[in-house]
């Protein structure tokens, strides 16, 4: 199949280089035929594939003090550090688990429903898919209809941040606990496959339990994708491109670089222009 599908990695406030590629391959005429998406690569995709301005939404996002819009702390740690202590509460209230941080999954949801167009999967050019983790079983779960709000939600549901998403009698989760760097499902769509790593580095030191947990989930999700990769790169040979935007210094939350994130995903994707007017 001629062309090249786009495979749009988990990574936060990382994510937001993704908006920097497209635009840059867009204006230099190269539009992909497909994407795959898991969390911020799946929130990008979905507003792409929905028909949105992405400079338009860039500037709407980068006048958002997004931390104070949806109520997260500074890092990661002392996210899950306040998960914890808001669970023990509820535990003792005897509430039920999946109302905890209702209000900022409702909230993020609405967002996602506004910026999607409230659109359904079906209806969405070029076709895209974004990729969830079902929580009672561990299983896969790749989204491609029903409203792109809810698909993209769901792949993003980023544990201790917001709660699982109920999707056709699932609750689903982050698509990072399984496939951070969707490659193999955008391989099913093209050839030529595209690939953005926003993935963090590990996080610096181990303080306490908190820190050893994170630490943990951070092997886990670095070596499968590791692993992964390696095996779409033995598939794929020469047709996976793979990007990796410089982004020393930007956490999952630092969502006050979006203006430096996305010129980062910019100059990440100029070298690529040469490479597909070659193969294309």
């Amino acid at each position: 199949m001629k062309g090249f599908s786009l495979a749009l990695g988990g990574g936060g406030a990382r994510g937001f280089a993704h908006f920097g590629v497209l635009l840059e391959l867009c204006e230099a005429g190269f539009f992909p035929t497909s994407i795959a998406g898991t969390s911020m690569g799946a929130i990008v995709g979905g507003i792409y594939a929905a028909g949105q301005d992405l400079q338009r939404v860039i500037k709407i996002l980068s006048a958002l003090d997004l931390p104070d819009f949806f109520g997260v702390p500074d890092s990661y740690r002392a996210l899950m550090e306040r998960a914890i202590a808001e669970s023990l509460v509820e535990m003792v209230r005897r509430r039920p688990w999946w109302e905890i941080n209702a209000k900022r999954t409702s909230r993020f949801l609405a967002f996602l429903r506004l910026f999607t167009k409230g659109k359904r999967f079906e209806e969405l050019s070029p076709p895209f898919c974004a990729v969830a983790c079902d929580l009672a079983t561990g299983e896969e779960i790749r989204i491609q209809r029903g409203p792109v709000y809810l698909g993209v939600g769901a792949s993003a549901a980023l544990p201790g941040l917001l709660g699982p998403i109920r999707w056709e009698g699932r609750w689903l989760i982050d698509g990072g606990v399984t496939n951070n760097l969707p490659v193999d499902v955008a391989a099913e769509k093209a050839k030529t496959v595209v690939a953005v790593d926003v993935s963090a580095p590990f996080s610096a030191g181990t303080n306490s339990l908190v820190d050893v947990v994170l630490r943990a989930y951070e092997i886990t999700a670095h070596t499968l994708t590791a692993v992964r990769l390696e095996r779409m790169r033995e598939r794929l040979g020469e047709n996976l491109l793979v990007l990796r935007p410089e982004l020393e210094g930007v956490g999952l939350l630092d969502f006050q670089h979006l203006p430096r994130v996305v010129e980062a995903g910019r100059a990440a994707a100029r070298p690529l222009i040469a490479e597909l007017r070659n193969r294309l």
